[in-house]
């Protein structure tokens, strides 16, 4: 199953791909929206818009396992498929890098200053809106696996909605009598360490200076003992400080250097586990690559890696929702584990296209009037007005 299962993530991320590219040549609304300029005059990092789609894919595949050990065997794991699991576990990291990149270079660019209310207020318009409409598909794939009844009283619905309403900092366990609820989109518990690197980040700037920041570092390691993911975060940030102080002053895009970060990722993937600190260590390695340009043999530069990565919120956000809904309705007609891993793989690819076509409309006309709306960036320069991105898995 491993050959099979490695042919199938690089067959559907090629048809995701494909189906990227149409809508990106075909939509009049994004065939102009790829090409804006960036607010403000910013500089933009091509590579990571490229980038972020298929880390969303990666956290679509690790999920795509997970669901296959739950139709299966009942247990929320990712089983047999560790390739898949660790491709979550890699975007997880990687859109952690991303997050803490993006806005520590902002902060350091800006010589510490932050604006500290614009800031906030850009991130909730980016953020938030999206992050609703996907938990009100949940409750909507709850109505409907509860026969539109009410199976608890009403202060108890709202005790149990009040989680799927706080950012992953509270636990989203039962809807309605759904034990199980948490599966449709097992996604949020990222967003609280998102919510808190953007809580800290005020307080950050205030250490970005010499001496303070090596001790800002040494206290983040220290803290990540405990929390080994956060690490992602402190290398996102020593990213950033090497880019933005011209520590290496030359550009990394030369393709003779590219099978240096993909071996890198390859190394990574075949750790003990994509969380541990050697296994972020060498994505902070390969993320060093994509930011000073490396475009992996131009797969990172292609309109439909940027379309991919213009929707990936939308992406990181649906994606488990349509794999639940696909493979729960194929498992009322047929029982997923009656199926062949290939006839599991081909669902897996329908719910895969299903998703980029719908994160496309729900960027369309979701998240992307919040973030035209918004007024100027909260300092210095800014990040991309349309594909500033809140860096999910």
């Amino acid at each position: 199953m491993p050959l099979q299962a490695l042919l199938a993530f690089l067959a559907i991320n090629l048809a995701c791909f494909c189906v990227a590219r149409m809508i990106a040549v075909r939509s009049a609304f994004y065939r102009a929206h790829l090409e804006l300029p960036l607010a403000g005059g910013a500089k933009r990092v091509e590579m990571i818009d490229g980038l972020r789609g298929w880390l969303a894919l990666g956290v679509f595949f690790h999920h795509a396992a997970y669901m296959h050990s739950y139709f299966t065997r009942g247990v929320w794991d990712f089983g047999a498929w560790q390739l898949y699991g660790d491709a979550g576990a890699v975007g997880v990291c990687l859109f952690f890098m991303v997050t803490a990149y993006l806005f520590w270079g902002r902060v350091v660019r800006a010589d510490g200053q932050l604006a500290v209310r614009e800031f906030y207020r850009s991130r909730v318009r980016r953020i938030v809106p999206m992050y609703l409409a996907s938990v009100l598909m949940v409750l909507a794939v709850v109505a409907v696996l509860s026969h539109f009844e009410l199976h608890v009283s009403a202060l108890t619905l709202a005790k149990e909605l009040r989680a799927w309403f706080s950012f992953g900092f509270l636990y989203q366990g039962e809807i309605n009598g759904i034990r199980d609820a948490h599966y449709i989109d097992a996604v949020y518990w990222t967003l609280a360490y998102e919510w808190a690197f953007y809580l800290l980040l005020p307080l950050l700037a205030l250490f970005m200076r010499g001496a303070l920041f090596a001790l800002m570092l040494a206290v983040a390691v220290l803290y990540c003992a405990s929390a080994p993911v956060t690490l992602c975060f402190v290398c996102g940030v020593v990213v950033a400080t090497i880019v933005e102080r011209r520590l290496i002053p030359f550009s990394l895009a030369s393709h003779w250097l590219t099978p240096l970060p993909l071996a890198v990722l390859l190394l990574a993937f075949g750790g003990a586990h994509a969380y541990a600190p050697t296994s972020i260590a060498l994505l902070s390695i390969f993320f060093l690559f994509v930011v000073k340009d490396n475009s992996l043999f131009g797969v990172l530069a292609t309109r439909g890696a940027k379309l991919l990565g213009t929707v990936s919120y939308s992406i990181y956000l649906v994606h488990c929702i349509v794999l639940y809904c696909v493979v729960a309705l194929v498992n009322a007609y047929v029982p997923i584990r009656e199926l062949s891993t290939g006839m599991y793989l081909a669902i897996v690819a329908i719910a895969a296209m299903l998703t980029v076509v719908l994160s496309a409309r729900t960027y369309r006309h979701i998240e992307h009037p919040f973030i035209s709306k918004r007024g100027s960036p909260a300092s210095g320069p800014a990040v991309s007005a349309r594909r500033a991105h809140p860096q999910m898995a």
